[in-house]
């Protein structure tokens, strides 16, 4: 375990410092130096507030998954049924720069395992988990609400909005040179299928 933390703001600059970096050029590439080098502290420093580079990524993942997260709350409001489902999904895409990065820390850490089981270990909730649970209360209460016909399966829908947000969010990460163009189409295909939705009641 790492040592007791003396200065939680210290701990987070250097969570902060890593999760630039990952965004920027991976898990892989990311070492304890560098970060400590883009956090402006020492190694030494690093290596007080963590025991390796692992507990480092897992700190890094858990924070993007937290930023996505009050994203998310905020974006909700006290919006409900199929009203939360579209905000819940506007919050998640990468219409801006700030999302990106989320979205390219998140996608760093595709098939890193290990970090992966920290996180469900300790918050077995967070992460895609989650965050695949909100979206399917969501949808349940539109089916409740009579907003969706009442064979409407929510963790199906669910599953079918995130698909389309994560495929969305991949092509902004994968050409962030493109992500205007990505934003516009991602807002265009989102409405489409909330608009979709909305007229399912009435088939």
């Amino acid at each position: 375990m790492a040592k007791t933390t003396r200065d939680p703001e210290s701990r987070h600059r250097i969570v902060r410092a890593a999760w630039r970096l990952v965004g920027k050029q991976g898990v892989p590439a990311t070492t304890v130096r560098g970060i400590a080098v883009e956090a402006g502290v020492s190694t030494g420093s690093v290596t007080h507030y963590f025991e390796d580079k692992a507990e480092i990524m897992s700190s890094v993942l858990r924070y993007n998954n937290r930023l996505m997260a009050e994203r998310i709350g905020k974006s909700i409001g006290r919006a409900t049924g199929l009203a939360a489902v579209e905000r819940i999904a506007q919050a998640m895409l990468p219409l801006d720069n700030e999302r990106l990065r989320t979205w390219n820390v998140l996608i760093a850490f595709w098939g890193q395992s290990g970090a992966w089981a920290h996180i469900d270990q300790r918050s077995p909730d967070s992460g895609y988990g989650g965050l695949r649970m909100l979206v399917i209360e969501a949808f349940a209460d539109a089916r409740r609400a009579g907003e969706l016909p009442s064979d409407t399966t929510p963790a199906h829908e669910a599953e079918r909005l995130l698909v389309l947000v994560f495929g969305l969010s991949l092509m902004a990460g994968g050409f962030p040179a493109l992500l205007g163009n990505v934003a516009r189409r991602s807002r265009t295909m989102l409405a489409e299928h909330i608009a979709a939705l909305r007229t399912k009641e009435n088939v």
